[in-house]
């Protein structure tokens, strides 16, 4: 008798471990598709619209080395060496 309910509650411990188990790794997401967004090209146009803000990007491989600027129209992707650029981003607020 006591050999039957020794086996009864290993059964029962390893169902118990295995439900466990199930409920952590089903909690757990692993990202699927990771994406970048950035600055791949820029600018030395001068840019028409109102600029509201900027922030400046390193380069690293696919992204360009950049100053972003953002607009009411959307962001701009500027070249950091462009004269008017550096004039530009000393009167505006950067974003981190």
């Amino acid at each position: 008798m006591m050999s039957q309910c020794r086996k009864f509650f290993v059964v029962a411990a390893v169902l118990v471990l295995i439900g466990c188990m199930t409920s952590v790794s089903a909690s757990y997401r692993r990202p699927t598709k990771i994406t970048t967004e950035c600055c791949k090209s820029v600018s030395r146009a001068k840019i028409p619209y109102e600029i509201t803000a900027y922030k400046w990007q390193n380069a690293l491989d696919p992204c360009v080395e950049a100053i972003i600027f953002y607009t009411n129209k959307g962001n701009i992707c500027t070249n950091p060496e462009a004269r008017w650029v550096k004039e530009k981003i000393k009167g505006l607020k950067e974003i981190h």
